[in-house]
């Protein structure tokens, strides 16, 4: 499957591969056609309009549904007013016929339901009587069977809300807005040979969360701010996760075991700044592998206290464009992003007569200045942020084919963040959103409030602002592939 992406006289195609929830890569395919034959559900055919409009629209990656109540296959509805006639459980199943009724038009519209990248939001309208108050109980039903049959992504936010009436005194009505993957076309016949040609490799991009990536294009295996441990430390970590808890004044530690699984090459590892949840893992990492390190001076000084040899280090300041024999990397200065209400600020440094002796406390991985990487392989140029702040004249000419946006809650303390960063950097035509999760969780516990909260609202935005980019919303450990 593959998006064709036009840019001047550049065509990007775009894959998705390992398609599974937006919180883990371990719950098993995401295949929600699979999962209502599960269930014994079959989709009608699609209510057709009553009057003159459509059933959804789709604007770049979202589609605006319009109202559909509980229609029964032979044409009949479920009326009625709760709380004057209709009881919770009878306005919970008609709640469950209409998002029957929704994933059919979504089926006619898009083909295939493994297209749906995420359940965004539903606007759920009951018919009650004046003190009838349990909305949300009759749209639960509605809620609990798409989030059945899409798992994690079908967690949506969500109104329920009462109404004098409806249409035809249906008993609900209810609408809803979902994010899909971009419309795929065939490129290749099954009879003939899927391997790209030697030279044509698809750039990969896997993201491990907060702001870390693997990236390679078949030459040259790149990682950027690599961090998978997601210690439980600090404030802000889940009520539920029985892992060891850290403070700050503990010693680093790295899970290995976690990164050997996912980390086993590569040759340069690019380090946006020095805090723990960018540059934690990065000392086990550049010793196993031995790859090459980027980063400032601040960065270099914590690696040579963990004994990466100098021949693997490069120091940076910001203003530097490197060569080297797959790629090239120009380095961006940046800022860090506006925390504690726009009053973080730290000064602190590291150098070369730094007495630092290893390990660190997590409270001794300092942020040592911000930076942001414009990497070139064959075929593609990538910017990579480390934080939810920039400097847009740095920006500015930059004109990445993808960029690795970082769009946290943080971003919001900054002057008109969206489009600054979308317009600075040319209107890119693939946006991945990044550094958008809690870094404390493990994989596999549920990033459901930092997705509405931080996601959401920014794909929502880049569609207005940048309709021509594609945004895609990396899921931990899932792979993308860009031709």
């Amino acid at each position: 499957m593959k998006l064709s992406i036009e840019l001047g006289i550049v065509t990007a195609t775009l894959y998705l591969l390992a398609v599974v929830s937006p919180i883990s890569a371990q719950q098993g395919p995401y295949d929600p056609e699979a999962r209502l034959a599960e269930l014994g559900i079959q989709l009608p055919e699609p209510p057709n309009p009553v009057a003159n409009y459509v059933n959804g629209v789709q604007t770049g990656n979202l589609i605006f549904l319009a109202g559909k109540g509980p229609r029964r296959p032979d044409g009949t509805e479920i009326h009625g007013k709760l709380g004057a006639g209709l009881t919770i459980e009878e306005g919970y199943e008609a709640a469950r016929l209409t998002a029957i009724n929704q994933m059919a038009v979504l089926k006619a519209m898009l083909g295939d339901l493994s297209r749906v990248v995420r359940v965004v939001k539903v606007l759920g309208m009951v018919n009650s009587a004046p003190d009838f108050v349990d909305q949300p109980a009759v749209i639960n039903g509605f809620s609990d069977l798409i989030v059945e049959v899409f798992g994690e992504r079908g967690k949506h936010a969500r109104a329920a809300v009462g109404m004098a009436t409806l249409p035809r005194g249906q008993a609900v009505e209810i609408e809803l807005v979902v994010e899909v993957e971009p419309e795929m076309v065939v490129e290749v016949e099954p009879e003939m040979d899927p391997r790209p040609a030697p030279g044509n490799e698809p750039l990969e991009l896997t993201y491990f969360g907060t702001a870390g990536w693997r990236i390679s294009d078949g030459n040259v295996v790149i990682l950027v701010d690599p961090y998978l441990s997601r210690l439980n430390y600090g404030e802000g970590g889940h009520p539920d996760d029985d892992r060891p808890a850290f403070s700050r004044d503990d010693l680093a530690w790295s899970d290995t075991t976690l990164i050997d699984s996912h980390i086993t090459e590569a040759d340069f590892i690019l380090c946006t700044h020095a805090h723990f949840d960018h540059l934690g893992d990065v000392p086990y990492i550049a010793r196993k592998t031995g790859a090459k390190v980027i980063g400032h001076e601040t960065t270099t000084a914590i690696l040579r206290a963990y004994g990466i040899p100098d021949e693997q280090l490069f120091t940076v300041k910001g203003g530097e464009d490197y060569q080297f024999e797959d790629f090239s990397v120009r380095v961006v200065p940046g800022l860090h992003s506006a925390l504690e209400e726009k009053h973080y600020f730290d000064s602190r440094r590291y150098d070369q007569s730094t007495g630092l002796q290893a390990p660190l406390r997590i409270n001794q991985f300092i942020e040592g200045g911000s930076l942001n990487f414009l990497a070139r392989f064959q075929h593609h140029s990538v910017l990579a942020m480390g934080s939810m702040n920039f400097i847009e004249r740095e920006f500015q000419g930059l004109e990445p084919d993808v960029l690795l946006a970082g769009i946290n809650g943080s971003r919001l303390g900054i002057y008109d963040f969206d489009r600054r960063l979308l317009t600075s950097t040319g209107f890119p035509p693939v946006v991945l959103p990044a550094h958008w999760d809690n870094f404390r969780y493990p994989y596999g516990f549920s990033q459901e409030e930092n997705f509405e909260q931080n996601v959401v609202p920014f794909v929502e935005a880049a569609q207005v602002l940048s309709p021509g980019s594609t945004v895609i919303t990396p899921l931990h450990l899932e792979t993308i592939r860009i031709r």
